[in-house]
């Protein structure tokens, strides 16, 4: 048989596709044609290289897949638990009222003015005349959160007029305005010191927030 139709033979030989009686040939013509073996061998090489080489690659790549499973282990495993702090810690400060009191400090004054008489009127914070700020997360504001001015039994929302002195009666902050719904800062108040606060407000009921 032609060495050109035995090279057409070889692929189907090699990948073992052949009939019984076409390898037969192969192989009895490869023994005495030396070209063909050699032709043979090379392609044998060739295809042993191809099927070994994805292999290879697959073992390089190995250890950088475990990286990158285990990378993303890590980052699920940190949004779980950045997600369980967040929620718990929400929950802690919402629903203890000790830890939600020392973040979002809050005390209320109810004043009820029984009279146009504009004098001054003192503020009791939580059934205390005096107020004193004792943690950082004080904001020094005052929130005129409700105003009732009533007047022959009409009802309507009224500004109010504040001013706070230090324990030794002196003024620190003069006569400052708080519209209805409203804050105002106050400005130079200290940590730690006792300050009394007075309103002057048309008759009514006013709550006054300290925030």
């Amino acid at each position: 048989m032609k060495c050109n139709i035995i090279k057409d033979l070889l692929p189907s030989y090699i990948d073992d596709i052949c009939s019984e009686d076409t390898a037969k040939l192969v192989e009895e013509h490869i023994q005495h044609c030396k070209e063909c073996k050699m032709c043979l061998n090379r392609m044998q090489q060739q295809t042993g290289f191809v099927q070994q080489k994805p292999k290879e690659i697959e073992k390089a790549i190995s250890p950088f897949k475990k990286i990158n499973k285990k990378r993303r282990i890590q980052v699920i495993t940190s949004i779980i638990i950045t997600f369980f702090i967040t929620t718990l810690g929400y929950l802690v400060y919402e629903n203890v009222g000790v830890v939600h009191d020392y973040f979002s400090p809050r005390v209320t004054a109810v004043a009820d003015v029984k009279d146009d008489s504009e004098e001054w009127q003192s503020l009791n914070f939580n059934d205390k005349n005096y107020l004193i700020y004792d943690r950082v997360f004080w904001k020094k504001s005052i929130v005129n959160a409700a105003s009732n001015e009533y007047d022959s039994g009409n009802e309507s929302e009224s500004d109010i007029l504040l001013r706070v002195k230090d324990v030794n009666g002196k003024v620190v902050v003069d006569e400052i305005q708080v519209k209805s719904g409203k804050s105002v800062k106050l400005e130079g108040l200290k940590k730690n010191e006792k300050y009394f606060f007075e309103i002057k407000a048309p008759q009514g009921r006013f709550i006054i927030n300290a925030i």
